[in-house]
């Protein structure tokens, strides 16, 4: 069995199914669930489609999910009923249907079942950009919060949507990326990276990245993908590194070494390599997870957010007295008018209505 045959790929949300339909017409096995009718027609026939009843989204309001998937009981035992030992959860951590559900999906499948091989669970959450509206920055330092709870968890994909303005180059080249690392049976007299490799890989927890190029490419733009200026949040200056692979391009090491990574991301456990890829592969997984790329996102939603707050306490404010108006002049200096009251205008008013 290839180890194409042992994942699947669960998408939630508009974001989290769009990306697995791709992986899906790459004849990947998939899993899709959303509220919104109108975003699960955009799928087309395909199958394993879970419908959230009584949820058409979730307006922003990720706390909405735990309700959601108390209701929908049918799509969690699907959940529950996954055979597959890798399963790659896709959502958008900016989005409320997608990032809400996915922390408990992700403790479902992560549950032990009597009978059932225990599941390596790997999220593939997409960052929103950072022009983009503060509820999504606001969710997504939320998202990324909860998924540091959960225990477990396999390796994860942090997309930075700050990569490009075309998302769908973006889920295009990440899709392509991933599939080089699963489906690689490429072999050489020096060495090989087997399934194994890439299954030890996904297990670590912390951050992955993936960086591919052609062979007709310098190392160091293989290297800039990797670390700052490819699909993937940055990652962070610390150095902690669990795992390195490169699938060279040709028969020897003339494209990449190891050291080149190294030198980028850190000292790892395990380096793995194989050869005549015909394009250069580099994994880096068991990387801490991009809190600083994620921390500049809540500190966009907390400026915006005091912002607004100014502004409303600003509207908020009733207008004081002023003396702006004339005094009326007393006929009587001892007894000054009364000014009339609203109320009494308003009776007088009605008092008249009532005679014609």
């Amino acid at each position: 069995m290839s180890l194409k045959e042992k994942v699947r790929f669960l998408g939630l949300g508009n974001y989290g199914c769009k990306q697995v339909k791709i992986f899906f017409d790459m004849g990947y096995k998939t899993m899709f669930a959303n509220g919104s009718e109108q975003d699960l027609k955009i799928l087309g026939d395909v199958p394993n489609i879970y419908r959230l009843r009584g949820f058409d989204g979730f307006g922003g309001h990720r706390e909405r999910a735990l309700d959601c998937l108390a209701l929908n009981k049918e799509f969690v035992e699907a959940l529950q009923s996954i055979e597959e030992e890798i399963v790659f959860v896709i959502y958008a951590d900016g989005g409320s249907t997608g990032s809400g559900s996915a922390p408990i999906c992700m403790e479902v499948l992560l549950e032990e079942i009597s009978g059932h091989v225990p599941k390596i669970v790997c999220p593939i959450n997409a960052l929103p950009s950072s022009n983009e509206a503060v509820v999504k920055h606001k969710n997504a330092y939320h998202a990324v919060q909860e998924l540091q709870e959960i225990e477990g968890l396999g390796s994860a994909f942090f997309i930075n949507n700050d990569a490009s303005s075309d998302y769908n180059y973006i889920n295009n080249t990440f899709a392509r990326m991933l599939d080089a690392f699963l489906t690689n049976d490429s072999y050489g007299e020096i060495n090989n990276f087997d399934e194994s490799e890439k299954i030890e890989m996904l297990r670590n927890s912390g951050a992955t990245v993936l960086s591919l190029i052609g062979i007709d490419k310098e190392s160091s733009v293989l290297l800039e993908k990797l670390t700052k200026n490819g699909i993937f949040a940055p990652i962070e200056p610390d150095r902690v590194c669990e795992n390195i692979a490169i699938i060279h391009s040709g028969k020897d090491n003339s494209d990449i070494t190891a050291s080149d990574v190294i030198a980028e991301v850190g000292k790892p456990a395990n380096v793995f390599e194989g050869y005549n890829n015909g394009r250069s592969l580099v994994v880096a997984s068991g990387l801490s997870y991009p809190v600083s790329h994620v921390r500049k996102l809540g500190e966009l939603a907390q400026k915006v957010t005091e912002e607004r707050q100014r502004s409303r306490n600003m509207s908020s404010q009733k207008l004081g007295d002023l003396e702006i108006d004339e005094p009326a002049i007393s006929k009587n200096d001892d007894k000054p008018i009364k000014k009339p009251s609203k109320l009494a205008a308003l009776r007088e008013k009605q008092a008249k209505i009532q005679k014609l």
